[in-house]
């Protein structure tokens, strides 16, 4: 079992409890889930970042395939995508890999533009 015990912590998750009338086991297991989320999504952005800078070679080696990645490097890779997803998971378990399409085209990246609406000052 784990626990919180840094104390003003423990009053900020009792007080987030109450005011959203929720049980602070589900408000802790929330916040740790979130943190791990975030840390796959980092995972999976270095290895996107590996994956461009290895792109000339990958196309040499690997053209028409999938490549898996993790921790930099090609682990597995195959022409078929569900293939390399089993052998994947099965080598490595529940971690986050990317797995990509090797293609000769360049890099194409996007980008996602928000707007937020706020109200206007009545003068």
């Amino acid at each position: 079992m784990i626990g919180v015990q840094r104390r003003g912590l423990i009053e900020r998750i009792q007080q987030l409890a109450q005011e959203s009338n929720r049980d602070t086991t589900q408000i802790v297991e929330d916040a740790v889930q979130a943190y791990l989320d975030q840390l796959e999504r980092e995972k999976i952005h270095k290895e996107t970042e590996a994956f461009w800078a290895m792109q000339a070679d990958l196309v040499v080696q690997y053209l028409g395939e999938y490549v898996a990645l993790h921790q930099g490097q090609v682990v597995d890779h195959d022409p078929d995508i569900v293939c390399l997803e089993q052998r994947v998971a099965e080598k490595l378990g529940d971690v986050a890999v990317l797995i990509a399409p090797v293609t000769g085209e360049p890099r194409r990246d996007l980008s996602t533009v928000s707007f937020r609406m706020e109200p206007r000052a009545t003068p």
